[in-house]
């Protein structure tokens, strides 16, 4: 070991070799890419642990700085690029960085971040989405929910979201506060959309709702950077959208954000408000176009009633021509038939009464004989029975026995006149249902169309009606009626 060998102190090195960077680095901005190890903020700055490693080994480490006054340039630099300051500065994350190099003679080393790329973290997620639609659309994915029905009713919504957020509220008022249709029912599956648990809380969520009675589920996010949102480019979600067995509706973030589970999903809005829009739309367009087809119906039917209406009257017409022309040949034939009718009833009418005469004469005759006779038969009977009970009297004689025959003779006299009487009674009645004799006694019968007048049911006025008498048939012409009471 050398003694006379030039000695520095710590802090003699330390402020050479600060004074060197500064001369060297102090002004001269360096490009570089490393990880994130560790991110704290304290009063407005950033401190960063930053780290570069191979094969999972660290080769290099430094101290990075993001101090207050730079920290604004670099927050609206990615946001225009629609990346938030939080979506960079996460631990893990591989960044491309412009710093300047410091030194302390305390804190050693240091690099100040003047400015962040944020293409580095955009081509990342685009490469990753590149990746994914690529797995997707070799597995048949891509498109398997174009294939599944999607009705314009949609009444029956699950919904996946993150609630009391203004995405979720917004697609939640859409529903429920619009001027078209708003008797929705929403089953909700609460899922949150930041943090590292969502991609499994997402996917089962999906699964979840795919088992319930739902007509279509609505998936809807609120606005938010590119890496919020980029969770929706997850496989595993994308997957369980895709396989899902009910049409899946996204609205996430604004109009001009797009994921991978918006081109896997059967349909993909804006917006959640434009999510909301499309369900109750449906609807109203629905029931616009059944109404427009009904008034089509409507005009149709009118226009087809209008043009049946009149060759309806036109055939009409002709039917009523035609009718008129067989009415009156009917007429004239039944007029004949009538006549006809009236002449073989006056025929028949007039046989039946020479015949009816007949049969009474000779029934009157046969009936006067027949009591005649029975009257004979009973005078000679009752002349034996007298002489018979006489001979009994005399040759028995007892008084009793005088009493008897006398009591006898009365009871065979009364049974006598009894039997004398109805004869002379049912010789009377046979000659009060001699029809010649109700015409003789100044009756008549009065019929219309061959029934008689009493029976006779319809109207009456102006129809042909025949009498017959002792002596005359009259036909005339109903004019009045007049009914007894």
């Amino acid at each position: 070991m050398r003694n006379d060998a030039k000695t520095y102190t710590l802090t003699q090195l330390h402020t050479s070799i600060e004074n060197w960077v500064r001369e060297s680095f102090s002004t001269k901005e360096i490009w570089i890419t490393c990880q994130i190890a560790k991110c704290n903020e304290k009063n407005g700055h950033y401190y960063l642990e930053l780290v570069d490693s191979t094969a999972g080994s660290r080769t290099a480490q430094a101290k990075g700085m993001i101090w207050r006054t730079n920290f604004s340039n670099i927050q609206n630099t990615l946001q225009g690029y629609g990346l938030a300051v939080s979506d960079v500065l996460k631990v893990g994350l591989e960044i491309r960085i412009s710093v300047t190099v410091t030194f302390h003679k305390v804190f050693g080393m240091s690099l100040v971040i003047n400015s962040v790329d944020p293409s580095t973290i955009l081509g990342d997620i685009e490469k990753q989405k590149v990746a994914t639609r690529k797995r997707l659309q070799n597995e048949g994915l891509i498109s398997l929910q174009k294939t599944l029905y999607f009705g314009p009713i949609n009444k029956r919504i699950a919904l996946i979201g993150s609630p009391k957020t203004s995405g979720f509220e917004d697609f939640i008022n859409e529903l429920e506060e619009n001027a078209v249709y708003t008797n929705f029912r929403v089953k909700i599956f609460p899922v949150g959309v930041q943090s590292q648990g969502s991609v499994i809380e997402i996917a089962n969520a999906i699964q979840e709702a795919s088992l319930h009675d739902v007509d279509a589920i609505a998936i809807v996010r609120g606005g938010g950077s590119k890496m919020d949102l980029h969770i929706f480019n997850h496989y595993t979600i994308c997957q369980a959208a895709a396989t899902c067995r009910i049409p899946i509706v996204t609205g996430i973030g604004h109009e001009t954000d797009s994921c991978l589970i918006d081109e896997v999903a059967y349909t993909s809005m804006k917006t959640p408000t434009a999510a909301a829009e499309l369900f109750y739309m449906n609807i109203g367009m629905f029931s616009a176009s059944v109404n427009d087809v009904n008034k089509q119906i409507q005009l149709h039917v009118r226009g087809m009633l209008s043009q049946s209406s009149g060759e309806l009257q036109f055939y009409s017409g002709i039917l009523y021509s035609r009718v008129d022309e067989i009415l009156q040949v009917q007429e004239e034939e039944l007029q004949l038939a009538v006549k006809g009718l009236q002449y073989d009833f006056n025929i028949f009418l007039s046989q039946s009464k020479e015949r009816l005469s007949e049969e009474l004469y000779y029934l009157q005759k046969s009936a006067i004989e027949e009591v005649r006779n029975e009257q004979s038969f009973i005078e000679t009977i009752n002349g034996v029975l007298y002489n018979q009970i006489n001979g009994l009297i005399y040759d028995l004689a007892p008084k009793e026995l005088e009493q008897h025959c006398d009591l006898l003779r009365m009871r065979l006299n009364f049974v006598l006149d009894t039997s004398r009487d109805f004869l002379n009674f049912t010789r009377q009645k046979l000659g009060l249902v001699d029809p010649t004799r109700l015409f003789e006694r100044g009756y008549s019968i009065s019929t219309v169309k061959g029934e008689d007048l009493n029976k006779t049911k319809g109207k009456l006025i102006g129809k042909e009606l025949t009498t017959y008498s002792e002596k005359h048939t009259v036909i005339s012409i109903i004019k009045e009626l007049k009914s007894k009471k």
